[in-house]
């Protein structure tokens, strides 16, 4: 299971599924795993967030974000980055910069 539970991918498929149109927790959690384990796609960038543990991956074109723990290895979460949250930091690659600087509760 890319999840690290039922209940995480549940939950998350009940935030996030709408915006892939993933009819289930299961087809979500299948996209999120090709997202996030599967090739990197050309407009596609991965980073490391400064604490090592949360690995992001973002989609310029799509604005697709996923991250993932490394060690144990699973999927926080899975979704699409909305675009007045993207302006409001200056753009896709300011947004994918200040992401992957971010320190999170998750990783303190």
């Amino acid at each position: 299971m890319p999840f690290s539970s039922a209940w995480e991918r549940d939950t998350h498929f009940a935030k996030h599924g709408h915006e892939f149109g993933a009819a289930d927790p299961s087809e979500y959690e299948q996209l999120a795993d090709a997202f996030m384990y599967g090739s990197l796609a050309g407009h596609a960038r991965e980073c490391m967030r400064p604490s090592a543990t949360d690995r992001i991956r973002f989609d310029f074109a799509t604005y697709h974000e996923g991250v993932a723990c490394t060690a144990p290895s699973f999927v926080r979460t899975f979704f699409i980055v909305r675009n007045r949250i993207v302006a409001r930091h200056g753009g896709a690659a300011a947004y994918f910069a200040w992401d992957c600087g971010r320190v999170t509760s998750v990783d303190l």
